[in-house]
Parts: structure tokens; C-alpha cells; sequence
């Protein structure tokens, strides 16, 4: 459709002889890239997270690209053989080439700066645009930084089939072929994440399946580090002998696939594998090919979509403000609009979805090694309590819709009771299951009273000091339905602030309780661990009690002033 208006806009300018609007395609792209690094730039003006989230990123880039270069010394000159080398350099060609695609796709943190539907009002087609924003992908620092790896083992690759190539014929095939096959793999890194970027800014991928998809990879990631770190625990038990034997089958699999393919073929040639370098230049081909199609479409639909408005997620099923089971009041208005919020909103559904994810490390931690069970359990009973501190900044999550609960004269005590009640119907049933399962897990049922109340006593703290914190230092959040690694909010400083005073005020209550705790599990004193879950659970209600009077006069004084700081998403 686009492509249509623009070339009718073109026919009868040049009816007219009227060019005042048409531009070459290089000055296009020369705009595209320039675009691409304003846009950079400007990313970093008064975003003191991201320098210093740049600055430590681009100092473990470096610290690998060195490793990477001790790695290809160890296998080529150090070694003084160099039959691990080939094996090498295929692999860590297929995991790059993947680790573009996987990031995109489950990090769902990395945005693509010239997003297609912000060209959608200009009479460009996709196949205008493309080449520039090809262009502009490799201004950014992962595709330097990868660039320079693949540099690095271009190097190295001439080195070893200088020393330890066979036969002048296959050393001169082999780096004829070596340039243009590492460059087409880069290519096809840029253009895979470029394309699933386009197409989640299509029609084709509605709101609320990003949205989902974001949380999905959000809690995707945190599994993949907790299993890497439950595998470290092993290390010590792992075979591998074994290990070395099924890694070059695994390496050999992936060279078959457009993932590894193009970084294959040199080394193929080196060897005198002729054919099998033709098939797998021919799968990278064709993979650069059809990604690259793959891509314009997805602009093509992206730039639609953008002109006639984002794909609806259904029909929704109207349902009542007020739950059932909830007074008639200002209470239940406000419990039924926290628990929408809960079931809808990816703000509050990554949190929800996280606390599962770290109680499951943490039972597994405990199977692993069964001499950190009391530590785990501790830690089970501070996760549990931590749950409170979701609501740390409820007022800030409201942003400009806050301003409702002014005009209507919502009571602050309602306003504030109203998202805990929410909150404890979908966070306590859980905490009794996990704090009465674990210790039995375990073979640890003397503790259960003190897992329990202990349990039940810090998240009844974290409420009432998040109401505190909350109405005292609330800051602006990211809007609704934001993704949880693009979340910008955390990187402010008053939310640092915030975060840093809650998580803090929580242990001061719970000081005496702790310490009794320690003492009756160390002594094994059935008593006192009973004592310290009581002593927890008497902390957490006086907390909450004090915290919740503190919350509602500040509310009822100061409302209007708290809502001028988050009355603006960021």
C-alpha cells in the first residue's frame, strides 16, 4: 500500500516536473545512518544507568575479546597442533550467529532505534528503506564488538592455515573464501534481530502477545542463569571425558545449519571437504536471502499497520469493577482495580512470575547441596517476605490516571488497603504452600512454625514500610504493558533511593526475630524457633499498622504534591 501511494506521489510529481521531495537512495541511507547516531547519542543524555550499564558492558566485551585471543592462541601456536582449532572457530561462529537471534527474541530489552512504523508518514517502501537501516544496525556496540571477534579469529584462521594448513591448493582456496564467508556470517548477525524487530513491529504480532512474550523471556533468562549457576554447583561431579566426545558431534550439527554454516566453510576448504563447503555455502546463502525477504516484509506490514492502528488482541469480557467476594465500598473498587492491574498489566505480571522461578532455584539449591538447606530455607522465608515490596511504588504505577482518586475524593485508607487485600489474595496462598512444603522437603518439619509465621511476618512488614516509601518517595514509571527489561523506571535515582530505604527497613523490625531464630536453630531449641516466628509475625503487624498511618496522612495532606512527581510516565 505504501509503496503504491508513493509511486503514484512520484508519477505525478514528475508529471507536474515538481522533484522538490524525491531523494537519491544513497542520500537516504546517508540520513538513515546519521538518524541512527543522533539517536544514540541523545540515548545517553542524562541517563546515568545506561553510561554506566555502557560502560561496564563494554569492559566485559573487551575482557572476552582478550579471552578470545588467549583461547585461539591455546589451540593454534601454544598447542603447536592444530586440530582443536576448526572445531573451535565453527562453534563459536554458531553460538554468535544464535545468541543474535536469541537475544531479540527472549531479552525483549533491546529495541531496534529506527523502528519502521516511524517511517510510515514518509513515501518510502520497505525496499527503500532497507538498505539504510541495514546500515544503521551496524552503528551500535554489540555489532562492533562482535565485528572485532570476527576479525580476531579472521586473523588467527590465516595463521593456522599458514602453519598448519595441508596441501598450497587448499590454503589458497581457504583464504580466498575466508573474508567473504566471514563477512556474509556478520551480515546475517545483523539481519536476523533487524528482522524479528520488524516483524514484532507488524500486525502480525499483536499487543498483548508482545507483551506476553517480553514476560515470558524475561523469567526465561532468569531460569537459563539459575540453571548455569545450579550446574557450577557440580562441576566437580561432571565427566568430562564424556564431554569432550559428544562436543564435536553437537559442533558438527550446527555447521549444518544457517547458524554456523558460513563460519564452516573455510575450514572446510582447509580440509578438502569441497562439497561439504559448497552445501553449507549455499545454506548461508539462502539463509541471507530469505531472512533478508523475510525482513522487507515485515517492514512493508509494519509500515501498514502503523497508518491504520495496532492489532487488538480480541475481544475482552467486561466483567464488574468489584469483585463478588468485595464490599460495595472504595475498598472493593480499589481491590478490583488492583487485582485488573495483577492479571493485565506486565508491570506486575514479571513480578508475579518471578518469585516462582527464584522459590524453584531455591529448592533446588537445597537438593544440590544438602549442607546449604537452613541457608536456603532463610532465603526461601526472605523471598517469600520480599513479595510485599512489589508494592513499593503503587502511587507511581498509577502515573497520570492518579489524578481520578483526587477528583473523586478517594479515602487514602481505602485507596492504600485496597491494593494490599489484592496483593495478599494472589501472594499468601503461595507463601503458605511454599513455607509449609519446603520444610517438609527438606526433612525439616520442626521448623515449620517459624517458616510459616516467619514468612506471613516479614511480607506484612514489606507492606507496611512499601505503603510508607510509596507515598513518601514515589517516582515515575514506565507506562503500561511495558516489557520488564525495558522497564527505564529503576534507573533513576530517587527510584534507586526508594528501593535501597525499603529493602533496608524491612530487616529492622525483624531484627529480634532474626536473631532468636539463629539462636534456636543453632542451640536446636524447638522453642525458640517458634519464638522468633511469633516475634515476626508480632513485628510485621505493628510495622504494618504504623506504616499504614504514616501512608494515609501523607496521602491525606500531601496527594495532589505526590502525584506532580509521577503524574508523567518516563
Amino acid at each position: 500500500m505504501v509503496g503504491v501511494l508513493s509511486s503514484d506521489h512520484a508519477a505525478t510529481a514528475s508529471a507536474a516536473d515538481v522533484h522538490h521531495g524525491a531523494i537519491s537512495q544513497k542520500t537516504l541511507i546517508r540520513l538513515q545512518l546519521r538518524l541512527k547516531w543522533t539517536l544514540w547519542k541523545r540515548s545517553y543524555r542524562k541517563n546515568v544507568g545506561k553510561i554506566i550499564g555502557t560502560v561496564f558492558g563494554a569492559l566485559y566485551a573487551l575482557g572476552g575479546l582478550v579471552a578470545l585471543v588467549f583461547l585461539f592462541l591455546g589451540t593454534t601456536l601454544w598447542a603447536g597442533e592444530g586440530s582443536t582449532f576448526p572445531m573451535i572457530v565453527r562453534g563459536l561462529g554458531a553460538v554468535t550467529v544464535l545468541a543474535w537471534l536469541l537475544i531479540p527474541v527472549f531479552a525483549f530489552g533491546v529495541d531496534d532505534t529506527l523502528d519502521p512504523r516511524a517511517f510510515a508518514l514518509f513515501p518510502h517502501s520497505a525496499k527503500q528503506l532497507q538498505p539504510g537501516m541495514f546500515g544503521a544496525a551496524a552503528l551500535s556496540l554489540p555489532s562492533v564488538i562482535t565485528l572485532l571477534a570476527i576479525l580476531i579469529a579472521t586473523g588467527f584462521e590465516l595463521l593456522w592455515l599458514i602453519v598448519f594448513g595441508q596441501g598450497a591448493l587448499w590454503i589458497v582456496l581457504a583464504a580466498l573464501a575466508l573474508i567473504p564467508a566471514n563477512l556474509a556470517a556478520f551480515a546475517l548477525c545483523l539481519l536476523l534481530p533487524r528482522a524479528w524487530f520488524a516483524h514484532s513491529a507488524s500486525r502480525t504480532s499483536s499487543r498483548s502477545g508482545r507483551e506476553v512474550g517480553g514476560i515470558l523471556g524475561f523469567l526465561l533468562m532468569f531460569v537459563v542463569i539459575y540453571g548455569f549457576s545450579l550446574g557450577m554447583q557440580r562441576i566437580d561431579e561432571m565427566d568430562f571425558a564424556e564431554l569432550g566426545r559428544w562436543i564435536p558431534s553437537v559442533v558438527e550439527a550446527f555447521a549444518w545449519t544457517p547458524f554456523g554454516a558460513l563460519f564452516a566453510v573455510p575450514m572446510d576448504l582447509a580440509e578438502g571437504r569441497v562439497l561439504p563447503a559448497l552445501l553449507r555455502a549455499l545454506i548461508g546463502a539462502a539463509a541471507i536471502v530469505l531472512v533478508w525477504l523475510w525482513w522487507r516484509r515485515s517492514i512493508d506490514l509494519a509500515l501498514t499497520s502503523a497508518l491504520s492502528g495496532d492489532a487488538s488482541s480480541g475481544s475482552t469480557k467486561v466483567s464488574p469493577l468489584v469483585p463478588r467476594f468485595a464490599p460495595r465500598t472504595a475498598f472493593g473498587a480499589v481491590m478490583g482495580k488492583s487485582l485488573r492491574y495483577w492479571r493485565r498489566d506486565t508491570r506486575y505480571l514479571a513480578a508475579l512470575g518471578l518469585y516462582p522461578v527464584m522459590l524453584v532455584f531455591f529448592v533446588a539449591m537445597g537438593y544440590t547441596l544438602p549442607d546449604s538447606r537452613p541457608m536456603m530455607l532463610g532465603m526461601t522465608i526472605l523471598m517469600c517476605g520480599m513479595t510485599g515490596m512489589s508494592l513499593s511504588n503503587e502511587i507511581g504505577f498509577d502515573g497520570p490516571a492518579g489524578w481520578v482518586n483526587i477528583v473523586t475524593g478517594l479515602p487514602s485508607r481505602a485507596n492504600l488497603l485496597g491494593r494490599i487485600a489484592a496483593m495478599a489474595l494472589l501472594m499468601v496462598p503461595g507463601v503458605l504452600v511454599v513455607t509449609i512444603a519446603i520444610p517438609l522437603l527438606y526433612g525439616m518439619p520442626e521448623l515449620l512454625p517459624m517458616t510459616v509465621l516467619g514468612a506471613l511476618g516479614t511480607m506484612v512488614c514489606g507492606w507496611g514500610i512499601s505503603t510508607v516509601v510509596g507515598t513518601l518517595l514515589p517516582y515515575p514509571s514506565s507506562p503500561p504493558g511495558t516489557n520488564p527489561m525495558k522497564d527505564k523506571s529503576a534507573s533513576s535515582t530517587n527510584a534507586m533511593i526508594a528501593m535501597t530505604v525499603a529493602m533496608l527497613a524491612v530487616f529492622v523490625p525483624l531484627l529480634p526475630a532474626i536473631g532468636v531464630g539463629i539462636w534456636g536453630a543453632v542451640v536446636g531449641s524447638m522453642a525458640l524457633t517458634v519464638l522468633a516466628g511469633v516475634l515476626a509475625l508480632v513485628a510485621g503487624v505493628i510495622t504494618f499498622l504504623v506504616g499504614i498511618r504514616i501512608s494515609v496522612v501523607r496521602l491525606d495532606a500531601r496527594y495532589p504534591d505526590v502525584f506532580q512527581k509521577v503524574r508523567a510516565h518516563v
